[in-house]
C-alpha cells in the first residue's frame, strides 16, 4: 500500500467573521501530483498555507505520519518546499540570480555557513534545466516575472524537498511563459520523484502529469477524483457557479462558456 504523506481530518481555518477552510479531510499519497482547483476565494491558498506551516488551523494534520502543528521542526520544514504566487523584489536589492537560488540551502547548512562548491554546481544544474543559467550573474530585481518564478522554483528545489507546494505558479505570466513553466513543472515531477500540490483557478492550464483534481469552493472540497472526470461541463459549472461546457480538440480538452 502506498504511503500517505499528507493527511488532513476536519481541518478548518477561521478568521473573524468568516471561515476560509471548512472541515476539509484529504489524503495525499507519496508521488501524487494533485491539483487544488477552484475560483478565487475558495480557500485553496489558505489550505496550502496550512500544509506549509504558515496558517493556524483547527482539526488534525499529519505529515509523513506525524501530527503537525503550525510550528514545525527544522527537519519537517526541510522536507516541504513552497513556491508562492509571485516573487516580488526591489530592483535595487543587491542579489544575483544564482545567489537567490543558493539561499534554498540555508535551511540545511545554516544561515551563517557558506554554500559548498557542490551546492553551487547543483544550483547551476537547476538553472540550466530551467533554461535560465545565462542569468546567473544578473541582478534578481532586473529579471522578468517568469524568470523570477523559475528562480523561486529552483530555490525551493535546492533544499531537496519531498513535497512541493505550488501556489498559482503561472499567475501574471503571459501565455507562452505559462506553458513553459507548466512543462517545466511536469518535467521536474517526473525527474525528481516529488509529491506535488498545485493550486490554480485556471482549469485550462494544468500540467500534463497531474492525475488527480481536488475542487474547492466556499472553503470545502466539492470533488476529489481523476482529472478526466473533473473536467466536465456539469462539474465545472457546479464549481464556478456559471454555465460552462467542454470540448475536445487534438486530444486536449477545452472549456467554453455555455
Amino acid at each position: 500500500m502506498e504511503e500517505t504523506v499528507i493527511e488532513l481530518t476536519d481541518v478548518s481555518v477561521k478568521k473573524p467573521g468568516c471561515t476560509l477552510v471548512d472541515k476539509v479531510s484529504l489524503r495525499v499519497r507519496r508521488g501524487e501530483f494533485v491539483g487544488l482547483i477552484g475560483p478565487n476565494g475558495a480557500g485553496k491558498t489558505s489550505l496550502l498555507n496550512v500544509l506549509a506551516g504558515f496558517e493556524k488551523f483547527d482539526g488534525t494534520l499529519k505529515i509523513f505520519g506525524v501530527p503537525a502543528a503550525r510550528r514545525r521542526s527544522r527537519a519537517a520544514r526541510l522536507r516541504i518546499g513552497c513556491v508562492p504566487q509571485s516573487f516580488e523584489i526591489d530592483p535595487a536589492f543587491p542579489i544575483r540570480a544564482l545567489e537567490a537560488v543558493l539561499t534554498g540551502v540555508y535551511g540545511r547548512v545554516g544561515l551563517f555557513r557558506q554554500p559548498t562548491i557542490h551546492d553551487s554546481e547543483r544550483a547551476l544544474e537547476l538553472m540550466e534545466m530551467m533554461r535560465i543559467a545565462r542569468l546567473a550573474d544578473r541582478p534578481l530585481g532586473h529579471l522578468s516575472g517568469g524568470e523570477r518564478q523559475k528562480i523561486s522554483l529552483a530555490r525551493a528545489l535546492m533544499q531537496r524537498p519531498e513535497i512541493l507546494l505550488l501556489d498559482e505558479p503561472t499567475s501574471n505570466l503571459d501565455i507562452a511563459v505559462q506553458m513553459e513553466v507548466l512543462n517545466l513543472i511536469a518535467d521536474l515531477y517526473e525527474k525528481e520523484a516529488l509529491t506535488i500540490i498545485f493550486v490554480t483557478h485556471d482549469f485550462n492550464l494544468l500540467p500534463r502529469s497531474m492525475r488527480r483534481a481536488v475542487f474547492m469552493n466556499h472553503g470545502a472540497v466539492v470533488f476529489d477524483g481523476v482529472v478526466e472526470e473533473a473536467l466536465t461541463g456539469p462539474m465545472l459549472s457546479r464549481l464556478f457557479e456559471y454555465p460552462l461546457e467542454t470540448f475536445e480538440r487534438n486530444g486536449r480538452r477545452f472549456v467554453s462558456f455555455g
